[in-house]
């Protein structure tokens, strides 16, 4: 019994830190580290909250509090009722799952290690750089990044194809 009771604190302990800590309130709504982590993730790819030096924490802080307050002014006028803003969620909605599938569609295709290099080895002199010669090594990641999209395009295009043919399509131009 006396030994877990050093593990039981322990847990409650690296709880404790892994909880968010309230950095301003706005009309009773809480701006936490993790909205703040969330919203330099998406401004910077790559800085955290926590890197940044207080003068700069502070602006983020007060850049989450001035969109805290721009939010409720706009759930107060209504606008999300109107006709016009339905229509362009239910566009925006749509157009976001498309991107998501095609992503994940584009992360299902893998580029072998193979393909790489018989793709290098057929087009060396292409492969320069400053009139030098580019060594695989430095061009594989390009090189597997443009495979794979020529596989996405050939894949979107079957796909295209495929549900053209099941479907009833009519262009009337």
């Amino acid at each position: 019994m006396i030994y877990r009771l050093p593990l039981i604190l322990a847990a409650t302990a690296a709880f404790a830190f892994a909880a968010p800590t309230t950095l301003a309130i706005v009309n009773g709504q809480p701006i936490t580290t993790t909205d703040a982590s969330t919203f330099m993730t998406k401004a910077i790819p790559g800085m955290t909250f926590d890197k940044l030096d207080p003068k700069m924490k502070r602006q983020v802080v007060d850049q989450l509090v001035n969109q805290q307050l721009i939010k409720s002014e706009v759930a107060k006028s209504g606008i999300q009722n109107t006709p016009q803003f339905k229509i362009s969620y239910a566009a925006l909605r749509d157009d976001l799952a498309v991107d998501m599938w095609m992503k994940q569609q584009m992360a299902k295709i893998t580029v072998s290690d193979s393909e790489t290099k018989t793709f290098y080895d057929a087009n060396k002199e292409k492969m320069k750089q400053n009139g030098k010669a580019v060594p695989y090594e430095k061009a594989k990641f390009e090189i597997t990044q443009f495979i794979k999209m020529e596989k996405f395009k050939a894949q979107m295009t079957k796909t295209t194809e495929t549900l053209r043919a099941s479907s009833k399509v009519e262009v009337k131009l």
